[in-house]
């Protein structure tokens, strides 16, 4: 097993009786794809529990290989410090995860992880006629990634970095039909003076690293989904990473489900920044042929999209102070009611 390798109890008491368990798993349907690996629908045939299983296969090449370790590796840590929460601190909106293995039979490594109900949150947004959700399905999946990123930064000391409509996921219970859960930790970097990363990757490193290669990223390598970045990572690049870049993210989230698109785009990070210093976001009114958003969540976006981080919105009260904008307020039944006839 690697290093940072682990499987909680309820799942399995040991490694080897954890990985004994996911080859019996009768594997379904692919229920999405990302950059280092696949996730598939899987059903234990004895106890009929349903997984999600996250397959990473580890390419042969030593600096690509290395480089989807230190990811596996990030992942696995967050998730392991995530599971270690008491249940009053981990927020149900962070996906669970059981275990994580090492099959030397695949030379993959296997994220063994609580299976969603619905889709990702692009996926949901293209099932719509307009492209669009309705802000009163909007505003409460906001409030589960608010939470989300506040327990990432203050419970963990880790920051998201790739917060994106394609890494959130409709898990809905009869009692919240838009809860949604954060899934993907891989691009995760660590706060200041915290080490619940990091210290996985090295420890990967020291163990699998190849003589000739690379041990540690470019300080200067930008991660993330470019519409996504943060007008300082774009400018001033990665060491401007801070709370404040996640909370610009959940700005574009929220923007694209509203309005059907991010606030910027570009064919290039240059292309990004250059719309970003020269133009800001439009808010189309449904005069305009744009969907019916209120004031004041037209001014929760805008105020997660402020240019200046230390202007934006959590940087000073973090999640508390993101989630206390009357934008976010519930909504009385009745009066949303009004609004779909």
């Amino acid at each position: 097993m690697l290093p940072f390798c682990f499987t909680l109890p309820s799942f399995a008491p040991t490694l080897d009786e954890a990985l004994r368990r996911v080859r019996a798993l009768r594997l379904g349907d692919e229920m999405g794809q990302g950059s280092i690996g696949r996730v598939l629908q899987a059903e234990c045939p004895i106890t009929q529990e349903r997984f999600a299983i996250k397959r990473v296969p580890l390419p042969a090449p030593p600096e690509q290989r290395l480089s989807v370790l230190k990811r596996a590796a990030r992942e696995a840590a967050v998730a392991q410090a995530l599971a270690a929460l008491g249940p009053g601190t981990r927020p149900a909106s962070l996906v669970r995860h059981f275990a994580c293995l090492y099959d030397t039979s695949e030379d993959a490594v296997l994220f063994v992880m609580q299976p969603c109900r619905g889709p990702c949150l692009a996926a949901l947004r293209l099932r719509e006629p307009s492209r669009r959700l309705p802000e009163e399905r909007v505003r409460p999946m906001m409030v589960h990634v608010a939470k989300a990123l506040g327990a990432l930064h203050s419970s963990l000391g880790v920051l998201c970095v790739d917060l994106k409509a394609e890494n959130v996921a409709l898990d809905p219970t009869e009692e919240d039909p838009d809860r949604v859960v954060l899934l993907d930790f891989d691009l995760c970097r660590d706060l200041p003076g915290r080490s619940c990363c990091e210290a996985a990757v090295a420890a990967a490193t020291a163990a699998v690293a190849a003589p000739n290669a690379a041990a540690a990223d470019p300080p200067d390598r930008i991660w993330g989904t470019p519409e996504y970045l943060s007008y300082e990572v774009l400018k001033d690049g990665a060491a401007s990473y801070s709370p404040a870049s996640d909370w610009w993210a959940l700005g574009v989230l929220a923007y694209e489900l509203l309005y059907g698109k991010p606030p910027y785009v570009g064919h290039s990070l240059e292309a990004l920044l250059q719309r970003m210093s020269h133009f800001s976001p439009a808010f189309p009114s449904a005069a305009e042929g744009g969907p019916q958003v209120s004031f004041h969540m037209q001014q929760w976006v805008r105020s997660l999209l402020r240019h200046r981080p230390d202007q934006r919105l959590g940087i000073r009260g973090g999640a508390a102070e993101v989630l206390d904008h009357p934008a976010l307020a519930p909504v009385p039944a009745a009066v949303v009611a009004g609004r779909r006839h």
